[in-house]
């Protein structure tokens, strides 16, 4: 079949396609190049959403532990009240081997609670220094105990900007979450334990 070009020449219909194909192999390599950033972009936004959600679970179960360990000291509700995180408690005597007080189980129960927020029980070592790989990024947790209501404020660092909470201003005033504290995320437990009298 002959068709009449343009110019008035009587072209095959073979020519006229010419350089057709490879613009729309061009076509087909930019639509699968934005498919394969786009996959990429929601593999970054998965694996942001499930680093967050990992720790707010654990900082979930570390607000039960200490509910717990508040439980079953009672009378020494006033010595768990503090704000903890980033190492602040030296370590006390043990109570593993001896007889304590409720007070020294109280000062136990807390550091090794911090030694679990901070995760000082996973460590890794990098050219000769030893970081923490546990726990939480940045934590700190603030305790405070009212006539027998418990709270229990756990803040740590988050992979994205969102806006502060503002349940509870635990971990505010530090400067690890970045500018307006984009970065903070807080997990608050409210629970009550009966004071014996």
């Amino acid at each position: 079949m002959l068709i009449e070009s343009r110019r008035g020449e009587r072209v095959g219909m073979r020519y006229l396609q010419q350089g057709v194909g490879l613009i729309e192999v061009l076509i087909a390599v930019l639509v699968l190049s934005v498919g394969i950033l786009g996959v990429a972009a929601l593999q970054i936004t998965g694996k942001q959403a499930l680093s967050d959600a990992s720790q707010r679970s654990v900082a979930t179960g570390l607000a039960r532990d200490i509910a717990e360990r508040m439980r079953s000291n009672p009378s020494e509700l006033e010595s768990y009240e503090t704000t903890l995180g980033g190492g602040t408690i030296t370590e006390p005597s043990t109570c593993r081997n001896s007889n304590c007080t409720t007070a020294q189980l109280a000062a136990r129960d807390l550091f090794e609670w911090e030694q679990l927020l901070d995760g000082a029980d996973e460590t890794v070592v990098i050219g000769g220094v030893t970081t923490n790989t546990g726990g939480l990024v940045n934590p700190r947790a603030c305790i405070t105990h009212t006539l027998g209501k418990i709270t229990v404020a756990i803040a740590w660092r988050g992979t994205t900007d969102q806006l502060n909470p503002t349940t509870s201003t635990c971990g505010e005033s530090v400067t690890l979450y970045d500018t307006d504290n984009v970065r903070r995320r807080l997990l608050v437990i409210n629970t009550y334990i009966a004071t014996l009298s």
